[in-house]
């Protein structure tokens, strides 16, 4: 008497278990080697753009910096971000006056 389609689905071959457990053990593995990929803080270097303002953060040595950017008023805002979870001014430029610093400086008029 031969098995039926059931009884040969149950029957266990021969190594099975151990390539289950090795299966579990890469996954496991596997899982390991990407928790910290996932699980890393929010990177610089992020810009947002929003009516007359631009938002970017980068990196400033240990430590993450947003520029803010108002288009209207011609400024330039510097803050240091202070543990991911407020900002400090460091800061505010004049663009004109930066630009017309820049100018004289090429021209040797310091």
């Amino acid at each position: 008497m031969s098995a039926t389609p059931d009884q040969r689905a149950r029957i266990s071959r021969p190594g099975e278990p151990a390539l289950f457990a090795c299966a579990l053990a890469m996954a496991v593995i596997l899982g390991m080697l990407l928790a910290p990929l996932l699980q890393q803080p929010a990177r610089a270097e992020m810009v947002a753009e929003s009516a007359h303002l631009l938002a970017l953060t980068a990196r400033g040595g240990n430590e993450e910096i947003l520029l803010v950017l108002d288009n209207r008023a011609e400024r330039l805002s510097v803050y240091r971000v202070l543990n991911q979870n407020s900002v400090q001014m460091l800061q505010q430029v004049e663009l004109p006056g930066l630009f017309e610093a820049a100018r004289a400086r090429r021209l040797g008029r310091e």
